[in-house]
């Protein structure tokens, strides 16, 4: 059996629509997560401690937004632009090991970043496999860190809050370049002054 649908948003930040739990936070809401223009018009000022999204969650660590953070860093300047597709047949629901399911499938990411190297480096050491900037500790970001064994996932809650124990690593990176956009031959292009004359 799959992650139970609450619990996975909760891991993600998102409803399965794309719905943030912040907009939505006690069920999904598919009109919400269709619509670009609100799914993503929200801060977590109302939600400081992380009862609607997890401190802890992908999404919250990604783009902490307003978020109260341990270490003090200008959240802007770790943003980047992303997109997605993914690639190989869809999972199937009914598969009760790993053996009876394995296709090839994941994701091919891109991501657009003024310096790209420094960023995509500082996500990965700082927010996705440190807690320490959220007040996590060693807790990892649950869908793409790379976890150690008994790896924990928390929930706040009151007035007991709620630890995933186990959490396995989900994703493997496969590979990755960096590359230069406009290309470096396009540069040169530009600057040639045959071409930017204004003709």
């Amino acid at each position: 059996m799959g992650i139970q649908r609450p619990l996975a948003a909760k891991l993600v930040g998102r409803w399965r629509s794309g719905a943030p739990l912040t907009l939505a936070p006690t069920h999904d809401d598919p009109a919400l997560g269709a619509d670009p223009r609100r799914n993503n018009n929200f801060t977590y000022a109302a939600d400081p401690n992380g009862r609607q999204v997890p401190l802890g969650s992908h999404m919250r660590r990604m783009n902490p937004r307003d978020t109260n953070l341990a270490q003090l860093t200008d959240v802007n300047v770790h943003r980047i632009i992303r997109r997605s597709t993914t690639y190989g047949p869809p999972y199937d629901p009914n598969a009760t090991s790993l053996q009876d399911d394995e296709a090839a499938r994941g994701i091919y990411f891109l991501f657009i970043s003024a310096k790209a190297m420094a960023t995509m480096e500082f996500l990965q050491q700082e927010w996705i496999n440190n807690g320490n900037f959220m007040y996590l500790g060693s807790e990892r970001d649950p869908n793409v860190g790379l976890q150690e064994d008994g790896a924990t996932f928390t929930i706040p809650q009151q007035p007991v809050r709620r630890r995933i124990h186990d959490i396995p690593t989900f994703n493997v990176l496969r590979g990755g370049e960096y590359l230069f956009m406009p290309s470096l031959s396009a540069l040169r292009w530009i600057s040639d002054p045959r071409h930017s004359s204004g003709r």
